[in-house]
């Protein structure tokens, strides 16, 4: 199957921290439901947009986004 990237976005002037301990959650969920990633990772686009993110297989699909509900999906 195809990897998706999902994202979660934040806004404001602690984007950046927000996003990174993002990832900490993220991490957390993926060792709960033993679900293996390829990456993840947080992205500074601005002094005001940071996002964070993971790819993953899409089979995984539904319990992202029933569970997490990633702001954006992508096929990569």
């Amino acid at each position: 199957m195809k990897d998706l990237k999902f994202v979660w976005e934040f806004f404001g002037s602690d984007s950046e921290q927000l996003a990174k301990h993002h990832l900490n959650h993220l991490e957390e969920f993926f060792v709960k439901e033993k679900i293996i990633f390829s990456k993840i990772g947080a992205s500074k686009e601005s002094l005001n947009f940071s996002y964070s993110f993971v790819v993953l297989d899409s089979s995984f699909l539904e319990i992202i986004k029933s569970s997490l509900k990633p702001h954006k999906a992508f096929k990569v």
